[in-house]
């Protein structure tokens, strides 16, 4: 019998493990991260193709306010984009049915601008005080259960620095990283948790969920295959495993997934994780009735699940059922009142019916939580617009969720 999510193996500390928070906020246009779902590669190509095809006809507004964002972001204008962007006006990119190509012919992909996640190594907190301690480990198992999430990060960094092969630490701190709303960093420590055990479950069902979150739909499909396929209980009902083709079969990819799992679920209709996986499906292709039931059904079942109840408000935001959203997040938060993810995604909610002040107040008690989540502070800024505060979302860059006690209640 595979772990649950309510714990990782570690001895005799386990640490509970929710299933990462691989959700999607709500779509919130002042959010530069946009839409934190998995949408179909191809659609996004032939989306952008098509606004670089106005763009050459039409003049240059587009190309104008792109080199304002670029010129507005050191980090944007040292990237690839800049580059794509050039080669799409000067012709270099050709336009095929809506994709883009690249000169060789080749489908263009996005992702592949950037290091793959599994490649990309582990940043370090620098100066961790938790270096050279003992039982870094247990201490960061028994951190993450209090919700100091900060802290358990630099326990279990300084476990995996001295114990690099060490699977369940590394697992732990990607649970831990999730519950922080990075993914990211999630991404990362998950896939050396892989790298130390191939077969463990909860490390590939996380990074499921964290790839779906990173639009990263491919990754995230193969992923959950991989769970239940080399699970230890429903391999047996699942067709041979085959090679992952290109970006122009994630859709068949899609289908084979929620098929297996829906043939599956018919043996096991109790099996929480189940019911889970299958609402993340359902929601990745925007099929969010069938998401909400897979998820009510898998709360039915386990009624104390924080992270459910974080999955199940994205989805109803994303359904335009924002006050039931607000709900569901509230419910989540009166589990674990720490929880910076349902935290983030009540303080999205909240200002998507225009009341910010309790936006403010969410957004700020996250960021005193974590005061490293730079999505954040983007948001909390938005918000502090919004109010016309500007002297409020100047404040924004000390980065201090402190500075603001006597104007926002958090």
């Amino acid at each position: 019998m595979t772990r649950g999510r309510d714990e990782a193996q570690a001895g005799a500390a386990m640490p509970p493990a929710q299933m990462p928070e691989e959700w999607a906020r709500e779509l919130q246009e002042e959010r530069t991260a946009g839409a934190r779902w998995g949408e179909e590669f191809g659609g996004q190509h032939e989306a952008w193709a098509e606004e670089f095809r106005r763009e050459r006809e039409h003049g240059s507004e587009l190309s104008r306010a792109l080199e304002e964002t670029l010129n507005g972001d050191e980090k944007l204008a040292q990237s690839e984009l800049r580059d794509f962007i050039a080669a799409v006006n000067d012709g270099s990119f050709q336009f095929d049915n809506g994709s883009i190509l690249q000169p060789d012919g080749e489908l263009w992909d996005p992702a592949g601008l950037e290091t793959p996640f599994s490649l990309r190594p582990y940043t370090f907190t620098p100066h961790n005080p938790f270096l050279g301690r003992p039982d870094c480990f247990r201490s960061g198992v028994e951190m993450l259960q209090r919700g100091e999430l900060v802290e358990s990060v630099q326990a279990l960094e300084a476990e995996v620095q001295e114990h690099p092969d060490n699977c369940d630490a590394w697992l732990t701190l990607g649970l831990a990283h999730a519950e922080n709303d990075e993914d990211v960093k999630a991404i990362i420590a998950l896939n050396r948790a892989v790298q130390a055990d191939p077969d463990n479950l909860d490390a590939l069902l996380a990074l499921g969920v964290s790839h779906t979150n990173e639009l990263e739909q491919v990754n995230a499909l193969t992923h959950l295959r991989s769970w239940i396929t080399r699970h230890p209980e429903y391999s047996q009902l699942c067709p041979p495993q085959e090679e992952i083709g290109s970006l122009r079969e994630t859709y068949t990819l899609h289908n084979e997934v929620t098929q297996i799992f829906t043939r599956v679920l018919q043996t096991r209709p109790d099996d929480v994780e189940l019911h889970t996986v299958l609402g993340i499906l359902y929601h990745l292709s925007y099929d969010y009735e069938k998401a909400i039931e897979h998820f009510r059904e898998a709360l039915r079942i386990n009624p104390q699940d924080y992270s459910l109840w974080n999955k199940l408000g994205a989805t109803l935001a994303n359904f335009s059922k924002s006050d039931e959203a607000v709900d569901a997040y509230i419910q989540a938060l009166s589990i674990k009142p720490n929880y910076v993810r349902a935290l983030a995604n009540l303080g999205i909610a909240y200002s998507n019916q225009e009341m910010y002040e309790e936006g403010a107040s969410c957004y700020l008690k996250a960021l005193s939580i974590n005061p490293g989540a730079s999505h954040i502070w983007s948001s909390l800024r938005s918000v502090f617009h919004f109010m016309d505060r500007s002297d409020l979302a100047a404040r924004c860059d000390t980065e201090n969720a402190e500075a603001f006690r006597g104007d926002i209640d958090f």
